[in-house]
């Protein structure tokens, strides 16, 4: 502007040496338009439009700043602790957004931020502290944010995006944000038309009352209690011994306050009954005690199931979201993520799905870079039944980037020789030291590439008609690395550039060295779609037919599997999880 301003006044100069007159007059205004016009476009091009003119710095080094770094759709800044307003802009943006409080996590002397819901771009961030003379402002710019890997079925022939979040990244418009810690798991509220609801166990259950998609974001440990076996504790063969009351606060340890709302479940064959509890703050409430025979499920404890719900995000935020104790569950719902959470000591399940006879009807679910540590039965009637995710009848299901860990029974799909997953894609995921079920499917079709498997018992049971199509993955001592037992029908598997490195494989193995190659098989998931060559084809897999791959945005070969996948599997954004460390 100060170049402008000069220009202009030289031409000020030039116009006011001329006489008076019509020639001169029309000069004066031709040299006036011309000045006002290169004021104008200067303002444009020199003046302080978006992404030009920076900030400076103002007392920066009352801030300690230690890293502000690009990550996944989302900064991570690490700054000395302190009362900060945070806020943040794409480099072109004139206008900075406002960090949420509750996004700057303390960590000892530090704080932990985390900027979410960004697209891919390069990002300002202003760092602010203290007024008067104590005001201070540090600002970094052109942080450079990358996309996350959204590869597989739950994305295929989607563009609205999964859960709360668009297909970009960004928070979905009119989505509602839910913030939880353990403190506030029993006291967090929530209006949801009109209504409202308090504790988080609630507000899952209301989510089929809302309008809005929903992101619950996790701050930490999030714990509850699990019940207690005693030495006389009844199992599936003898529920003789079982008594009204008999699970009254009975359980194994205490993890402070309850969480408030889960159900527990208890048939008892001597009493012909079932009875139906639910979790308090402090210990547990007798529901309803109904005459039953033979229920179908034997007993339950600790799995939240929500019916009908949609467009949820559960997602942990930093690298101490957790879930202790409790498992999650959703029935006949569609579009849920589940991320950055860590799994451990479920009595039941950690996550499972299900939409019985139904599937063709309900699906898309995201579960990506969560840890899953061994479950922890107490009581139920089987004492190893820990299986991290169990699905059945659902669709369109990518499970990536997750790490399990010393988990024996680690994921079901399909309970039952009628039971189906439909179009279901596991990729970089990392296995170590589990047992089996990695994972046990019935009639369903799955893309398994570029997973890694390290010193596991049994890898991968297809049976009753699925197709596996195993692309590039590294099996590192697995005694089985395909697993193929029982008198179901075998399912049929078809390998394509994977390596088995002190590993085993089943008769039922197909080998190919073109990945187009056609292995015979039956599958059909829904009992109408011949999936029998889903992998060649575009209508039905996310297929390259020009370049002859599968389109997926990172796709390596399998010897580049070991280095990469525990780098970047698990939850946690730059703590990865210690394996040296048993599971509690």
């Amino acid at each position: 502007m100060y170049i402008t301003n000069i220009l202009v006044y030289k031409v000020y100069l030039i116009v006011n040496t001329y006489n008076e007159g019509t020639v001169i007059t029309m000069m004066k205004k031709t040299l006036l338009i011309f000045a006002l016009m290169l004021t104008m476009l200067c303002v444009v091009s020199c003046g302080k439009s978006a992404g030009d003119v920076k900030e400076e710095d103002v007392n920066p080094d009352m801030i300690t700043l230690e890293s502000a770094l690009g990550l996944n759709e989302q900064i991570y800044l690490n700054l000395a602790k302190g009362e900060y307003v945070i806020s943040y802009k794409k480099a072109d943006a004139e206008e900075y957004t406002v960090l949420d409080k509750e996004l700057m996590l303390e960590n000892g002397e530090m704080l932990d931020c985390y900027i979410l819901g960004l697209a891919k771009g390069l990002y300002d961030v202003k760092i602010e502290q203290g007024e008067g003379d104590s005001y201070a402002r540090k600002i970094i710019y052109d942080i450079d944010v990358e996309k996350q890997d959204r590869s597989g079925y739950a994305h295929f022939k989607n563009e609205e995006g999964i859960g709360g979040y668009n297909d970009d990244g960004t928070v979905k418009e009119n989505a509602k944000i839910l913030y939880v810690s353990n403190a506030t798991k029993n006291t967090v509220t929530m209006d949801i038309n009109g209504t409202t609801y308090t504790g988080l166990i609630e507000i899952l259950k209301a989510n089929q009352q809302m309008n809005e998609p929903l992101i619950i974001r996790v701050l930490d440990k999030i714990t509850t209690n699990q019940w207690k076996t005693e030495t006389e504790a009844p199992r599936a063969d003898d529920y003789s011994t079982v008594a009204e009351g008999y699970f009254e606060n009975l359980f194994s340890d205490k993890q402070g306050e309850n969480l408030a709302g889960l159900p527990v479940t208890i048939y008892s064959s001597k009493m012909k009954k079932v009875y139906n509890y639910v979790t308090t703050a402090d210990g547990i409430e007798l529901v309803q005690e109904v005459d039953e025979e033979t229920p179908h499920n034997l007993g339950q404890a600790n799995i939240v199931l929500i019916e009908s719900a949609s467009n949820i995000t559960i997602e942990g935020v930093g690298s101490k979201a957790e879930f202790y104790q409790f498992g999650i569950g959703f029935n006949y719902s569609d579009s849920i993520e589940i991320k950055n959470i860590t799994f451990s000591s479920y009595p039941i399940d950690g996550i499972e799905f299900y939409a019985f006879g139904k599937v063709d009807q309900h699906g898309r679910y995201w579960i990506h870079h969560n840890t899953f540590k061994a479950g922890k039965n107490l009581w139920d009637e089987d004492s190893d039944y820990d299986e991290a995710i169990d699905m059945a009848d659902v669709r369109n299901v990518t499970i990536a980037y997750n790490k399990f860990y010393k988990i024996d029974k680690t994921m079901l799909l399909g309970g039952w020789e009628y039971d189906a997953c439909m179009n279901m894609t596991f990729h970089h995921n990392f296995y170590m030291l589990c047992g089996q079920r990695l994972p046990l499917s019935r009639n369903s079709n799955i893309h398994n590439y570029n997973n890694l498997y390290a010193d596991c018992t049994r890898g991968l049971s297809p049976r009753t008609s699925t197709y596996v199509f195993g692309e590039a993955n590294y099996f590192d001592g697995v005694s089985e690395a395909y697993y193929i037992s029982g008198t179901e029908t075998w399912g049929v598997i078809k390998s394509f550039g994977e390596i088995y490195r002190g590993s085993g494989t089943a008769d039922a193995l197909i080998k190919v060295t073109e990945r187009d190659a056609i292995v015979e098989n039956t599958c059909m998931p829904d009992e109408k779609t011949d999936y029998s060559k889903f992998d060649t084809d575009p209508e039905l897999f996310y297929y390259d037919a020009e370049n002859k791959r599968s389109d997926v945005e990172i796709l390596h070969e399998a010897k580049d599997v070991l280095d990469f996948v525990p780098k970047y599997a698990g939850a946690g954004i730059l703590e990865r999880m210690d394996f040296q460390t048993d599971a509690e």
